[in-house]
């Protein structure tokens, strides 16, 4: 990542030169220049920011509520459900990405932002259910019961009582849920068609795929693609490995 920002602020040639340490005619702004005033780059970034935030909070919503039941509730075959879904995390995206396209394709949400974020859906859910379930099982279940008593409903119960001990486990499947969408290249390949879907990782791809390889360029988009995520992991370090750690230690 060091190298990579540091080659984002070099001309072409002086990457090519093999000196760690070129000339100072060797350092310039150009890259980033021309990746945001020629290239579609703010076009793409917003779409990215969308696509990911639209999956982030699909994907906490639906996981929430599908953990809490799987944890909570006695549901016949509950066992052989987790293990259903959790198994779809074995398949490599290249062998469901033509289903995915079929179905995608008769839905008419091919080149859409709805379509995307359906197929990035089926990536993030079953890792999100999973983490929340394990989450919401060391959660003893005697709060719930005192907020029923206290007259609280079941609305009431996960979000007041049940959400706040769980924010950890939450932040984590939220950051995972963001950086996963954030970094899909092979979906938005298959999905995208046009600018107006394309995100982030496309540029790259493009960029890459000329004859004459502009690296500088290249690093430039890395550098603007990684900062975010930075961002994001500086905010909720802390709750991210306490989520992450969660249960490792019990009394």
């Amino acid at each position: 990542m060091i190298w990579i920002f540091y080659c984002s602020f070099r001309t072409q040639e002086s990457i090519f030169t093999g000196k760690i340490i070129p000339a100072l005619e060797g350092f310039t702004f150009n890259n980033y220049i021309k990746i945001l005033s020629v290239t579609d780059f703010p076009r793409y970034f917003v779409n990215s920011i969308k696509i990911s935030s639209l999956v982030t909070i699909i994907s906490l919503i639906i996981s929430i509520f599908g953990a809490y039941g799987l944890s909570r509730y006695d549901i016949k075959g509950k066992k052989i459900i987790i293990l259903g879904i959790f198994s779809t995390q074995m398949f490599p995206q290249v062998l469901i990405l033509i289903p995915l396209f079929l179905v995608i394709f008769s839905l008419n949400l091919m080149d859409s932002i709805l379509g995307i974020v359906l197929t990035q859906l089926i990536l993030v859910l079953p890792f999100c259910l999973w983490m929340l379930k394990g989450y919401f099982d060391t959660i003893p279940i005697d709060l719930d019961n005192a907020a029923e008593i206290d007259g609280s409903n079941l609305i009431q119960q996960l979000i007041y009582v049940i959400l706040p001990i769980a924010e950890p486990g939450i932040m984590v499947v939220a950051f995972y849920s963001f950086v996963v969408s954030w970094s899909d290249y092979l979906i938005v390949s298959v999905i995208s068609q046009s600018q107006n879907t394309a995100t982030l990782t496309l540029i790259i791809s493009r960029l890459s795929s000329s004859l004459l390889i502009r690296w500088g360029q290249v690093c430039a988009v890395a550098t603007l693609t990684i900062v975010p995520t930075l961002i994001l992991f500086a905010f909720v370090q802390k709750r991210l490995i306490k989520g992450l750690t969660a249960g490792a230690l019990k009394e």
